[in-house]
């Protein structure tokens, strides 16, 4: 009983994650290119505010139940696949905190600085990079691509140990 619970539970988690790492790579890093810089800013320091509430959570859940997981008896190529999704669900976790979590605390600092009227306009005016000059402008779409391309990988990643997990789960069942 405890194995199948755990099972569920990594494959949950691990699906929830690719679905949402998929939409946002799919749905919103789009619209993020498609925008002005500062309603990017805007966007993305609102979307993480969202986001950083529950996606930790579960990528400890998954990571934990998966390890665990690794200590039950089982076939030999289960256990190799839930290790390898367990190193996918581990990848997934450095990359958000090494690369984009820092990304995303970058822009939300320049958010609220700018909101705090250090430079006129504040964030809500779509000229207020200009008064730092194009320079900064070009910056923060180099920092916008940087963190799309860290997303690309780390979407990529947890789809691998979505699938992983997937084929644990039917080499068990057979």
């Amino acid at each position: 009983m405890w194995s199948s619970l755990l099972a569920a539970t990594g494959l949950l988690g691990s699906g929830i994650q690719a679905g949402a790492l998929l939409m946002v790579l799919y749905g919103v890093c789009p619209t993020f290119r498609q925008v002005l810089v500062p309603e990017w800013m805007r966007l993305h320091v609102s979307l993480d505010r969202s986001i950083e509430r529950y996606m930790p959570a579960i990528n400890i859940s998954t990571g934990g139940a998966t390890l665990v997981l690794l200590f039950f008896a089982q076939a030999p190529e289960v256990r190799v696949l839930r290790a390898l999704a367990l190193v996918c669900n581990v990848a997934l976790a450095l990359m958000s905190e090494l690369v984009n979590v820092r990304i995303n605390k970058s822009i939300a600092r320049k958010v609220a600085v700018l909101a705090g009227g250090v430079l006129s306009g504040g964030p809500d005016d779509p000229t207020f990079l200009t008064e730092t000059g194009d320079w900064e402008r070009d910056r923060m779409v180099a920092v916008r691509e940087r963190w799309i391309r860290w997303h690309q990988w780390r979407t990529l990643d947890i789809v691998l140990g979505f699938g992983l997990s997937v084929a644990a789960v039917l080499v068990a069942g057979r």
